[in-house]
């Protein structure tokens, strides 16, 4: 039976589907103010690659497991341990991700890090080569990622409200780990410049 909506119809055999696009705004939940992001990624990204993307974009350094739930489906690396459906092999596209969708993406079962995930947007794109899709690209956020290792959300508020105050009783700890870490800043620039180089070097 044909699909009753028209971004996810059935691609005709042997013709390349149109390249299209995601603008998505991610979230880390429990935090406020909220820890955000909005980038754009072609729908032929596989949840792997997606998963190097927000690894980049929030400055995590990809050392713990993840998981995405996504249409009552869950997906991880395909590692030895892992229990639920591999991440490498399903796309953007095969997924009912139209405008206002939205699914999750934890990182790091020990703390604990959901970002919550929204598509605000879904069109075709126009790539400049038509066999190629087109690179993700940044386009914004606020305040910087947690510390990897901080201990999840109440530990993050925790550490935010020390490096704040200076007579804080563990300002001097927090300060000496966290070193040059300002929970209030994001570099957009840098940001988006770091993804689009690990995108053209193949490293997403």
């Amino acid at each position: 039976m044909p699909s009753s909506n028209p971004s996810f119809a059935p691609v005709r055999r042997g013709r390349r589907p149109k390249p299209r696009a995601l603008d998505l705004r991610i979230t880390i939940a429990e935090i406020e103010p909220p820890i955000w992001r909005r980038v754009r990624v072609p729908d032929a990204y596989t949840l792997h690659q997606l998963h190097r993307v927000i690894q980049l974009v929030f400055g995590w350094l990809d050392c713990h497991l993840y998981a995405f739930a996504a249409g009552g489906r869950r997906f991880e690396e395909p590692l030895e341990e892992a229990e639920d459906e591999d991440s490498t092999a399903v796309r953007l596209r095969d997924l009912p991700l139209g405008t206002g969708a939205g699914f999750t993406y934890t990182y790091d079962f020990g703390d604990h890090w959901v970002h919550e995930i929204v598509v605000e947007d879904a069109y075709i794109s126009t790539p400049t080569d038509e066999d190629e899709d087109p690179l993700p690209v940044l386009y914004g956020g606020a305040r910087a990622g947690p510390r990897e290792d901080c201990g999840g959300p109440d530990r993050h508020r925790q550490l935010c409200e020390a490096l704040r105050d200076p007579d804080h009783p563990d300002h001097g700890t927090y300060r000496l780990w966290a070193d040059v870490y300002d929970p209030e800043r994001f570099d957009t620039w840098m940001a988006r410049n770091n993804l689009t180089l690990a995108a053209a070097w193949g490293a997403i």
